[in-house]
């Protein structure tokens, strides 16, 4: 048995010192390099505190529904924001938002201001085709 010496302490190793057969391990470049590409075709939503994002090699483009969504959803919490908790700062944030997706605010004022119910979809998308129809 080994004497060890642990935080300034004596300290005895009870257990016995075992060999082992050491293994050879093979590398196979073929299958590594399928099981890559496999994996790099598999587009996986990364999800974050329900937000979803996309990795960086990611090519998806969202569809227009998908879009007029997340523009909806914004000015719904604008509204929330400004109108009912008058935040300040998640104004900023929310506003912040808007500008790094690169949305025309002046479609979130128009639905913001222009719908007559911003809790309905229908509403919403009326208000914003009436927008975009005018540009």
């Amino acid at each position: 048995m080994k004497k060890l010496l642990y935080r300034g302490n004596k300290d005895t190793q009870h257990k016995e010192i075992v060999s082992k057969k050491s293994v050879q391990l093979k590398y196979r470049q073929r299958i590594y390099n399928q099981k890559r590409q496999l994996i790099s075709k598999i587009q996986n939503d990364l999800i974050y505190c329900s937000s979803k994002y996309l990795s960086k090699g990611s090519t998806y483009k969202p569809d227009r529904s998908e879009a007029n969504k997340k523009v909806f959803s914004l000015a719904r919490e604008l509204i929330n924001a400004q109108f009912h908790l008058a935040n300040d700062e998640l104004s900023r944030k929310l506003w912040n938002e808007v500008a790094a997706l690169k949305i025309d605010p002046q479609r979130i004022i128009n639905l913001m201001y222009r719908c007559c119910s911003n809790v309905d979809n229908q509403s919403m998308l009326e208000a914003d085709l009436a927008y975009s129809s005018k540009e």
